[in-house]
Formats: C-alpha cells, structure tokens, sequence
C-alpha cells in the first residue's frame, strides 16, 4: 500500500482515485515526486454525487489546493472545483471528460448490478481489464494483478454504490469553461473512455484548459504509464 508523503513545506497534491481503486493506483505514480506532498482522497459514500462532492470537501483544508482525479475521481475533482472553487488552487483531469455517461454504458452497469444481484460477484474480469488497457500493456501481470487486489479489497457493496451513485451525471462543460484555474486535461492515447471531441471542444472555450494524451496507454494511465503522467503532472504545477 502506497502511504502519503510528508514533507516539511512542500507542496501538496490531493488525488482522487476511480472506481473500485485505492492507495495502490499510485504505488508507480508517487515516487516520482520526491519533492511533494501526496494525500490520498478516497471517495466518500452518498446518496448522490453532490453528497460524494461535499464529503470530499469536508477532506481539504481551508488554503486552496492542487487537485488530481483519475477516471471517476476525475469527474469528483472537475465537480468539486466548482463547488468549492476557493478551495482549489489548480485541477488535474486523468482519464476522464466531465461529461454525461453515455446511455450505452449507463445500461452496462444496471446489467452488471442486476447480474450482481442475481448470481453474485467473482471479481474483476480478464475481459473487463483488456478493455481498460492497451493491448501492449496487458502482457504486464503487474497492472491486472493490482486491478484486481483493489477491486477485491474495495468489495462489491463499494462497487455497486458507486455504480449506482455515480452513473447519473451532469455536462460539466459550461460552467469549466468559466473556471480561471490551471486545468489539465490528461488521458492515453487508447482510452476508450474519454470524448476527445468534449475535451478538445472545452480547450477551445478555456484558455486556461490545457490537453495532454500519452501515447501507450489506455484508461489506466496511472499502472500503464506512470513516468509520462508524471511529466505531466510536473508541468501542470510550473508557474503560469
């Protein structure tokens, strides 16, 4: 398990994992920051994603912060940035759009819960992770091997909460086209999840909005490329 570092005067970055992901998404990511302070935000349970919103805003201190989010913590931290917008100094999206889930995927995972329901849940699919990272990854058993503890230790009752909580989403375009944050937008080049097309079209209405893709990666950028997010992340901090 990756603990966060504590470091006298340094900055510090507070991340927000994805579904059914803990501390161990940053096992790659952290050590690459010697020279900062990483916390880990785990998402909180509600009844709606404002309620997930507020319980990670009771986490943050007072002093406005850097805020990294990786997939569904990616929406939380776009989502949070304009909830609490004196809370957040910069906001840095991994591997996600902020935008509504399409209906297609939205009925993917009421099947899933219904399954769920019905015969009960064996963990993380072979096939679940093949369509989450690039097919040059997957020969690595590292990153399906960390997949799948997180998921087992997270558990299903983790699981189907956040599905269910999670699945109703607003556009969130309009309002960050108005946020005047340092705002990076990050995800592999074969990440099947993310719009390109919402994110490049809310880098054309924010001059503040920046947008980065990693070549040799799918949607879990922080396992399957965790040097090139770093360098990411680095130029996301430098001064404007």
């Amino acid at each position: 398990m990756v603990a966060g570092t504590r470091l006298v005067d340094a900055p510090t970055i507070y991340f927000i994992p994805g579904t059914q992901c803990d501390e161990q998404l940053w096992q790659w990511l952290w050590p690459q920051f010697p020279d900062l302070n990483c916390r880990h935000l785990a998402i909180p349970v509600g009844a709606s994603v404002a309620d997930v919103v507020d319980g990670l805003v009771a986490q943050l201190p007072a002093n406005p912060v850097a805020v990294f989010g990786f997939s569904l913590g990616g929406y939380l931290a776009a989502a949070l940035a304009l909830a609490a917008p004196d809370r957040i100094e910069r906001l840095f999206v991994c591997a996600n759009s902020a935008c509504a889930l399409p209906t297609q995927e939205i009925l993917q995972r009421q099947q899933l819960i219904h399954a769920i329901d019905r015969f009960g849940y064996r963990g993380l699919h072979d096939n679940k992770i093949a369509q989450m990272v690039a097919p040059e990854n997957l020969s690595s058993s590292a990153i399906a091997d960390c997949m799948k503890a997180m998921d087992q230790r997270l558990g299903v009752d983790n699981l189907i909460q956040q599905l269910r909580v999670t699945s109703e989403r607003l556009d969130l375009q309009a309002a960050l086209a108005s946020l005047e944050i340092p705002i990076t937008y990050c995800y592999g080049e074969q990440d099947k999840l993310v719009s390109e097309s919402w994110v490049a079209a809310l880098v054309k209405r924010n001059q503040w909005v920046r947008q980065c893709v990693i070549p040799g990666s799918g949607h879990m950028l922080p396992l399957e490329q965790p040097e090139k997010l770093a360098r990411a992340i680095k130029s996301w901090l430098a001064p404007q």
